[in-house]
Order: structure tokens, then sequence, then C-alpha cells
């Protein structure tokens, strides 16, 4: 009895998506239905309306351009119209809508139905489509809002689309796309529907793989018209570069709805860099298509990558943004979990207290990368850790975990450069002499292109400054990797390259103020900032303390040929002569590792030598 009492229960209040047709739909050999889904589903016992809106109301949804394609030339002779509860329906009207939102001619007919189910509105004067390819065409009809009733139906079938209602003057969204699309019909008339309209959308593909291995790609096709497409009956070419690899055909029947098809195609014939994949349709029914339809998009293909050394985060924060602080202790957690992690906190001036460590720079940051809030932060400059369509992720609400994920997805691609980060400091005139050196993979630009960046910042650690955190502030808080300055520009700098390596020199006096003893350098290669958001992305960075040197430095090789012999004695001894600073930038000439080429580096080179252990 219990049990029966729950399901009568959950009969009354939950809606009911059932086939209904209360008025006998007979289409003739030239009809056929016009909407986001042309089935008979429908919603009965109450779907949806919003009960502050009471009275009549108009209530549309837009039919695409694609939608439409088949209809033009077509006139629209009827509605159906779909009520989840009986309510007056007085009106039903269409409008075409420009590609900017404009609304042309509204064209209405006054009717009388109110029916729960099915209604069928048959028009005195027809309605010729005739739109531009790029309009769409806005559906709808009046319907009568009775208190908090759910007269509206609306069905999970195809692709969702948005239903509008009009209130305060103008339409707004009114929030059925949870429940699907719009029950709302019509019935188109021509005595010349075509009998294939061939649609394909979205071809996508994996971007990048190493020769050998397959390219996976899928993209989505549809069938508008008369005819029907069994499997089988159309065939794809699949050309990379336009040679044709691969005929496929379609595994499934083809309708109005599109249907995603899959396949892949092998790379071992290939070369290293850029090409083009083409999809094409070829025949239909064993007959060549007048009208081919061809979808296109890149994929690179490379002999070998480099791994990446570190990942870099962008953090966006401010002394006076109290959820920064919890932005910050997530992203101590990501390094205490892995230690390829150069953390960049850009300061920016939001709230109070006043941020001492914001600068101009910190703005150009911002505005390119889009950040809108704080704490936000950038992931290797790379789409997804936040949302599949932005840069970056709020870092109080984003766990360290999914940070390391994230850079784990990110490490299963090469990068195609290393990036070795070597500098000098001399204490006495302050003055920093940073290399930045490294590889490039083949073909380097086939994968970066020609205006690719390198950024070097100086960033400094152990900074005091008050910070409000959660309504409090604390005057001892401690920040770290403060961003101090980009280096010539925050838009980084063209590689200095020479076949297959590159080497870029800075010089750069540090500011009393700055702490050296606390600064760090940090550089990456990336594609530049100003462009579209989703090009960005860094494929490789590095991080050393000021006054390191990269391990691929080998103390004593002065002269840079990777062997340590009298040669760099002498080359040291020259240095001296004509540094007498005793500064100098090729780091394989400070033997003792003080920062400093002295005589002292002579000694060093000289016991090295006669030690045996070069």
């Amino acid at each position: 009895m219990k049990k029966l009492f729950l399901l009568l229960l959950a009969a009354i209040l939950l809606p009911l998506t059932v086939s209904a047709q209360p008025h006998q739909l007979d289409l003739q050999p030239n009809q056929l239905l016009m909407g986001h889904y042309t089935t008979d589903d429908l919603t009965l016992g109450g779907c949806w309306g919003k009960s502050f809106l009471r009275g009549t109301r108009p209530i549309a949804t837009d039919l695409t351009p694609d939608e439409l394609a088949l209809f033009q030339g077509s006139k629209i002779v009827a509605f159906r119209v779909g009520l989840s509860l009986s309510t007056d329906v007085t009106r039903v009207f269409v409008i075409p809508v420009a590609p900017n939102g404009d609304l042309g001619e509204e064209v209405e007919w006054p009717c009388q139905v109110s029916d729960e189910g099915w209604n069928l509105v048959e028009l005195d004067t027809p309605y010729e489509i005739n739109l531009p390819d790029d309009y769409s065409l806005r559906i709808g009809f009046d319907y009568e809002q009775v208190g908090s009733s759910k007269p509206i139906s609306a069905v999970k079938v195809g692709t969702i689309y948005s239903t509008l209602c009009y209130f305060s003057n103008k339409w707004s969204d009114y929030g059925v796309n949870v429940y699907g699309n719009l029950s709302l019909q019509c019935i188109c008339e021509n005595d010349n529907f075509p009998e294939y309209i061939i649609r394909m959308k979205d071809l996508t593909n994996r971007l990048r793989a190493k020769i050998g291995d397959d390219i996976n790609f899928s993209f989505k096709i549809s069938s508008l018209g008369t005819g029907h497409i069994n499997p089988g009956d159309m065939t794809f070419n699949i050309s990379v570069d336009g040679q044709v690899v691969k005929t496929m055909s379609n595994p499934v029947a083809l309708g109005s709805e599109y249907t995603t098809i899959s396949g892949a195609i092998s790379t071992g014939d290939l070369t290293s860099g850029a090409h083009t994949l083409t999809v094409s349709t070829a025949t239909l029914n064993g007959e060549p298509l007048e009208e081919p339809q061809e979808l296109s998009s890149q994929f690179q293909l490379f002999e070998f990558g480099f791994s990446r050394q570190m990942h870099l985060v962008e953090q966006f924060t401010s002394t006076g943004c109290t959820w920064c602080p919890t932005g910050s202790a997530n992203l101590q957690n990501l390094c205490q979990m892995r230690n390829d992690v150069a953390w960049v906190g850009v300061h920016v001036l939001f709230g109070s207290p006043v941020d001492p460590f914001a600068i101009a720079q910190s703005d150009t940051l911002q505005a390119y990368q889009g950040v809108d809030g704080y704490p936000e932060g950038t992931f290797d400059r790379s789409m997804g850790i936040g949302s599949p369509n932005e840069l970056f992720a709020v870092l109080s609400g984003t766990t360290a975990t999914t940070m390391s994920n994230f850079f784990d997805h990110l490490d299963e691609e090469p990068s195609w450069a290393t990036v070795n980060v070597n500098s000098q400091f001399d204490a006495k005139t302050r003055k920093a002499v940073i290399t930045i050196d490294g590889e490039l993979v083949p073909n380097y630009e086939d994968f970066m292109g020609n205006d690719s960046r390198l950024t070097v910042y100086i960033t400094e650690d152990n900074l005091v400054a008050a910070q409000v955190d959660q309504g409090v502030i604390k005057n001892d808080y401690v920040h770290n990797g403060v961003l101090r300055k980009a280096l010539v520009s925050v838009k980084g700098v063209a590689l200095n390259k020479d076949g297959d390596t590159y080497k870029n020199e800075f010089t750069y006096t540090i500011p009393n103020n700055w702490n050296a003893e606390n600064l760090n350098i940090v550089a990456f290669i990336s594609r530049p900032l100003g462009n579209a958001i989703t090009d960005l992305y860094v494929t490789n960075c590095n991080k050393r303390k000021l006054g390191e040197f990269d391990d691929t430095i080998i103390p004593g090789d002065v002269n840079g040929d990777e062997i340590v012999g009298i040669d760099d004695v002498t080359a040291i001894v020259d240095l001296l002569f004509n540094d007498g600073s005793g500064m100098n930038i090729i780091p394989g000439a400070d033997v003792d590792c003080d920062g400093f080429i002295t005589i002292d580096d002579v000694t060093a080179l000289v016991d090295l030598l006669l030690s045996g252990n070069k």
C-alpha cells in the first residue's frame, strides 16, 4: 500500500512526457514539419510557467538559419502548439531576426485554442519564408498565465534552444531550457522540397601527435529533405593536405538531427610540422554529389619533443583581497605536492589596504588574460582548468589536486623548447646579467609560430605587508613569488635563434630596496599576449634564484666548447684583464660559483685541471 501511494504521488508531482495529438495530423505529400523537433513528443501534467507573469504573455523560440535552410521558398500554412495544461492561446506569430539581433516586421494570426496536448492552428493567409541565408525566424504564440499554473510544454529532443518570453518591454530567456525545447512546430508546404540537404559541422581532431600515432577525428552531419539516408548510403573522403588517404561511409542512418561520425588516420607516411585534415562528402546512393560539403581542421606532427621543466602559475592577487590568502594557501599546497611549479604573484590595486606591490605591468597582464576577479590564476596560460572557455580559475575554490591534475594533463604533450636560466649578480654595482638559452624542436615555427615570445620575470620572496584575510587585517603576512619586473616588456621578446637553438641576454640594475637573496628569475616561452585568448599557451618554463647557474653550465668551460682545458685558463685570464669589475656574462668562468670572476677562479680552474676531475 505504501509503495502504491508513493507511485501515485510521483505521478502527481512530476511532469509526464508522452506522445499526444488531440488533433490528428495528416500531412500532405508536399508538407513537412518545421521546428526544433518534429516528433509528437509532448509534456503533459504541468511543465513550466511563472506566476508573477500572470495575464497574456507572448512566448517564442528562434529557428536557426541551418534549421530554415530546407524551408526557404516554402509557406507556413499552420502551427502546432503543444500545451502541458489547458490554457487560452489567442495568437500565433512570426518575426524575422537579423544576425545582429534586430527584429523585422512581425506577422500575426489571431486564434482560439486551449486544449492540453497538441493544438492545430490553420492560417488563413500562409507566410512565405524568403529570408536571407543568415537570418533566424522567431515563431511564437500568446498564452494565458493563470496563477501558478504550468501550461508550457517543453521536451528534451535534439539540440536544446532557448525559449523567450516578452515582458518588461523586451524579450528575455524564459528559463525553459532545463526542460527542453518549446513544443511549437510549423507545417510548411512546398511542391519542390529537395530530396536531400546535407549539413556538416564541428570537425574536431587530435591537435598534436608523434609521427606514427593515429589522428582521431569526429564530425557532425545531418540530412534534411524528403529522402532517407540509410547506413552505408553515403561515403566520405578523408584528405591530408589535399590528398585522399581514406574513404569511409556513414555507420548509422542520417536524419534531421546531427549525428556524430568518428574515424582515425595513420600518420606513418607524413612529415613533421603542420598539416590540414579535410572531410568531404563523396557519394550518395552510389552517385557523386553535385555539391559536396567539406570541413577542414589543422593538426601538427612532431618527431620528438622535450619534457616540461616547470609549470607557470600567474596568480592575480591583492593585499586588499579578502579571499586571496585562501588562494595562496591552495597554491602552497600545490607546491608541496610537486616541485615543478613557478609561482608568480601578480599584485593589482584592489580593496584596502592598498597593495604596495602592485605595478603597471600587472594591469597589462590582467587585461590581456581576461582576468576579471580575485583571487584568480592562469596555468601555463592554457584553457580548461576553470572552464573550457576560460583561461583562468578562481583560486579560492580550486583545490591543489585539481591544479596538479591539470598540469599532469599538460605534461602528456611535449614542449617545443627547453628553457635554461643562468644569471650573475654584482653586489657592488647591483648589476644583474641574465642569460636564457635552450634547444628548439625541428620546424619549431610550425608548433609555436613565427611570433612566439620569451618572457622573463623577476620575482621576490619573503615580502611582509598587511593583508586582509576573510575580513581580518594581518600586518605580518608573508608574500612569496611577488612579480617585481618583467624584463624589456610584459609581452616578452622574440627568441634570438640560431638554427635549432636560441640565446637571449638581459641586463638589469636591481633596485636597492629589493633583497637580492630573495629574488628569482622566471623565464618561459609562449604564444604572444594580445592574440585571441584561445591562442595563448606556455610551452615551457623554468625558474632559478638570482645568481644561480643552470645544470647545463660546466664550471671551468669558459670558451663554451663543453671541454675544460688549458684554453679555458687563457680565456679566464683574458676576462680578468678586460673586465676590471669582476663581472662577466660567461657563467662557466665562475669556477668557484661565488657570483664573481676573480683570480680565485683561475686558481680553482688550475686545481681542477691538475686533479683530473674535470
